[in-house]
């Protein structure tokens, strides 16, 4: 019998797979893949190790409460399809591995790496169904958690109600926590080294919301560049590492505005354009829904003339770019929604 020092970094070594079976071959292999010594461990090892990896989420073209999602891999380009979800009708979001999504009206968390999820408790604030309600997810990489922060109240003059869930052990926890600067969440949201960014609106005008996951706090408003002011429509995206605005001006324009620096509200800006030259496949309705973890690549979105759906990885220091065809799947078409999440791992979080 190996040392049990050895025998943990082994386990560290292998796939979610592997441990997800390893958990029944005994009591001390399941309280070591389980304890949060091991989780904090495995999930460090994957975020300095990972590849460059992105979990997509697209609606089905027949059904539209129904969500595929896939995971591509560079640069094969290798297409995993880790489920698929029904009956969903808010959009979903995937933070570090895990997948949150709105089921029959309540919050059902899966890690598309195992195949499994739970639907979340109801929480104090949600014994009663209420109609203006969002979320966010959020992962702190220091203590490897992660949490939903959940906004909801029963009338549209209502202050919203803010509760926070831990996932961990067992079915996790609700709380309540106090929003000292009063707003409302009107886009989606993206989280960045343990930072979950929205927009919002307030008091004076839209605002960017910053929450910390791990103490649960909310920073002061920051305000968005004047040029920038129409913040409904834009992409909320990862830019190497930092937060950045993605907005169309026309079918193959963009103009990004990166936040260099939180403290100073200093903002920069860089425009785009995605021409033939660059993007050489013959496409249609192309869309920038992201950026490659680690790089400034664009993935870019497109349907062909036979409404063939293609992800397209678009280098813009060299002026080229490489595609994926993805035929089997049919997303609605010129108004179907596709998201992109650049940062995903496989996560070891056992539902």
């Amino acid at each position: 019998m190996f040392p049990e020092e050895i025998f943990f970094e082994i386990l560290l070594r292998l796939p979610v797979e592997t441990l997800a079976i390893f958990l029944c071959v005994s009591k001390l292999w399941l309280s070591i893949i389980r304890s949060r010594h091991f989780i904090n461990a495995y999930q460090s090892r994957c975020s300095t190790r990972r590849q460059s990896r992105v979990m997509f989420a697209l609606q089905d073209q027949f059904a539209t409460f129904r969500w595929h999602f896939l995971s591509i891999s560079q640069p094969s380009f290798v297409i995993n399809a880790p489920c698929s979800v029904d009956n969903t009708s808010y959009t979903p979001y995937c933070v570090h591995g895990l997948i949150c999504i709105e089921y029959m009206d309540q919050l059902w968390i899966c890690n598309p790496a195992l195949g499994k999820g739970v639907l979340l408790p109801q929480g104090p604030q949600s014994s009663s169904y209420k109609p203006f309600r969002t979320w966010y997810m959020g992962y702190d990489p220091i203590s490897c958690q992660y949490k939903i922060l959940f906004f909801s109240k029963k009338r549209l003059r209502c202050r919203y109600k803010v509760q926070v869930f831990t996932l961990g052990g067992g079915q996790g926890s609700w709380k309540m926590i106090e929003v000292g600067n009063v707003h409302s969440p009107v886009t989606r949201g993206v989280c960045i080294d343990g930072i979950v960014y929205y927009g919002a609106g307030t008091a004076h005008g839209p605002r960017l919301v910053r929450f910390y996951v791990a103490t649960e706090k909310f920073d002061d408003f920051i305000e968005f560049p004047v040029e920038a002011s129409i913040v409904y429509d834009m992409l909320f995206a990862n830019y190497q590492g930092k937060l950045a605005l993605v907005a169309k001006r026309n079918i193959s324009k963009y103009d990004i505005w990166v936040l260099e620096d939180a403290k100073k509200q200093e903002w920069s800006k860089v425009s785009i354009n995605i021409n033939r030259e660059m993007c050489s496949y013959n496409l249609i309705w192309p869309g920038v829904v992201g950026f490659v973890a680690g790089s400034g690549d664009l993935i870019v979105t497109a349907r062909d003339y036979l409404l063939q759906f293609h992800l397209v990885y678009v280098d813009l220091k060299k002026k080229c770019s490489r595609g994926v065809w993805l035929g089997g799947v049919r997303p609605l078409a010129r108004s179907s929604l596709v998201l992109a999440f650049t940062d995903y791992v496989e996560s070891i979080m056992l539902l």
